[in-house]
């Protein structure tokens, strides 16, 4: 496969949606939209301290209350959600409720057992010392995220002991270094940067673990025109290690300006993460909306997490009679425009419009 067609189908930004032709016919004739993917970040605290992540200054002793997690479960469930990403916020292979003696593998087993595919974005480079491989066959992939080779591990410290490495992937983020700490770094740790070597390190550990499934490779996504930066300095040698041919560059400033008719993505993908003081979990429209100021923001929450239900409904009743689901607080006159002003789901909204919008019956069989 050629980037573009790893990027369709190992990334949410392809057209995986014509895929669902349910939720597509649920929003074309009768007005209702239904999640597809739940992104779920069970707790804040990471391992790593990136400095191009995105939601770096997040609530960090924030985590998911049991009870809440079981609620969620029951709700999406309801609503007709097919699968959960279990991601960041931090590294959810270090969920703890210790109040009610649960972890992540009570994560992976509560949703794996009703029936939700489940995928796990992770730093981690060990993952049996937080998953139990009994619940492996719970989980449909694990995304590897690479960081550590920048934090001094090798590639041979590398164990993903049993788990299958065809259901694995990797990735990389693009960075410029520095000697010094990032501003928001809560260790005070030194990231150099990106290098050739760092991609020829990248691909001993492909070599050293041929059957997983992708690599991708991705600029910064907190810098506008970061990806230019990767093509013309790091595809050459991307292109010279992809021997496997394992690695894919994912174009992550694409189209990415506001979906100036409103944003349909939140109902399909929502994101449920902390207040940005920390707790009281909320629906967020989207994961992209952190970039501007590298944490949650309630301007974009559909509401909290105990009113799950409610917020489908109410969401669902007001397309039904504007023809938007929701709007984002605090936008101003510029509405969408000012709000998402870097849309990273513009082509998911315009494909959602595409279906949602009714057409002239003269046109509309011109496909």
């Amino acid at each position: 496969m050629n980037f573009e067609e790893k990027t369709q189908k190992y990334s949410t930004w392809g057209d995986k949606y014509l895929q669902h032709t349910d939720v597509l016919h649920s929003i074309q004739y009768d007005d209702v939209f239904k999640p597809i993917t739940v992104q779920i970040c069970p707790v804040e605290m990471c391992d790593s301290d990136c400095p191009f992540c995105s939601v770096a200054a997040r609530p960090l002793k924030s985590y998911i209350k049991w009870d809440e997690m079981v609620q969620l479960c029951a709700d999406f469930k309801k609503l007709g959600a097919k699968a959960v990403e279990i991601t960041g916020g931090g590294n959810p292979l270090l969920y703890r409720d210790k109040k009610a003696g649960k972890d992540i593998n009570d994560v992976i087993e509560l949703f794996g057992m009703e029936g939700f595919d489940i995928g796990i974005i992770t730093n981690t480079e060990k993952l049996e010392r937080h998953l139990n491989p009994k619940f492996y066959n719970f989980i449909n992939w694990i995304r590897i995220s690479l960081i550590k080779l920048d934090e001094g591990k090798e590639p041979e410290d590398y164990d993903f002991g049993s788990f299958p490495r065809n259901r694995m992937g990797l990735s990389y983020i693009i960075y410029d270094g520095s000697d010094e700490p990032n501003v928001l770094s809560r260790t005070g740790r030194v990231y150099k940067g990106t290098t050739s070597e760092t991609i020829q390190r990248i691909a001993k550990v492909i070599e050293l673990n041929p059957e997983v499934k992708f690599c991708r490779i991705a600029g910064n996504a907190l810098i506008e025109g970061a990806q230019i930066e990767v093509q013309n300095k790091f595809k050459p040698v991307i292109d010279e290690m992809n021997t496997l041919d394992k690695f894919f560059i994912k174009d992550i400033w694409g189209d990415t300006h506001a979906f100036d008719a409103g944003c349909y993505v939140g109902l399909t993908r929502p994101y449920i993460a902390p207040h940005p003081d920390g707790g009281d979990y909320q629906v967020y429209v989207c994961t992209s909306h952190v970039l501007e100021h590298r944490t949650y923001d309630l301007d974009f929450s559909l509401g909290k997490i105990k009113d799950v239900i409610t917020i489908w409904e109410k969401c669902n009743q007001k397309y039904a009679i504007t023809g938007v689901p929701y709007e984002i607080r605090g936008a101003g006159d510029g509405g969408w425009k000012d709000a998402c002003s870097t849309c990273l789901y513009y082509n998911n909204n315009r494909l959602l419009h595409t279906v949602a919008q009714p057409m002239d019956y003269d046109d509309r069989n011109f496909a």
